[in-house]
């Protein structure tokens, strides 16, 4: 990375960070908020996401977009995780009201839990599973849109998707997470 006597990022730094910005902030906010699922929370992910990649952006190849996309979305999925990880012990007002019999409460943990395993589970793929299985399942994009996204064949996104699915799937079974 290139940083100026002032501490700041280069002219040139500058421009790969806004280019990087303009390409993929729309998708990374998106991508967040899915995550932590509100608007405050995900531009902070964002935030958070852009201060580390501001960090490595001097050695970012920017022509390879598989590879930046995987992990500009790596950043900030973990940058989501961490803002959740930080609230998890929080319960609002609101929802301990509402959890007269603790059924919800206990329900909703559950679900959390298969939430974070499942992450756990995707963040370990190969790239070649992640990225179609993240921008389908995740971003909401058919496969179309996610062979153009990777450059590479539709028909080969479906099978990468529905492998990665029958994997996710496998794998919480043997968890002892009912589907």
């Amino acid at each position: 990375m290139s940083i100026s006597t002032d501490g700041s990022l280069k002219n040139d730094d500058k421009q790969r960070l806004e280019y990087v910005y303009e390409k993929y902030g729309r998708r990374m906010f998106a991508a967040a908020k899915r995550i932590t699922e509100n608007d405050s929370d995900a531009e902070d992910a964002l935030h958070n996401a852009f201060v580390r990649v501001s960090k490595r952006i001097g050695g970012l190849n920017l022509n390879d977009g598989e590879a930046l996309c995987g992990y500009l979305f790596t950043v900030v999925k973990n940058e989501a995780a961490n803002i959740l990880r930080k609230r998890k012990n929080v319960l609002p007002l609101d929802d301990v009201k509402d959890a007269s019999d603790g059924g919800d409460v206990v329900f909703e943990t559950e679900r959390r839990e298969i939430y974070e395993y499942a992450v756990k589970i995707i963040t370990q793929m190969d790239e070649t599973y992640r990225a179609p299985l993240y921008l389908n399942a995740v971003m909401g994009y058919s496969a179309a849109e996610t062979a153009k996204e990777l450059g590479r064949k539709t028909a080969t996104v479906r099978v990468q998707i529905s492998r990665a699915k029958k994997m996710l799937a496998d794998k919480l079974k043997e968890a002892g997470y009912e589907l």
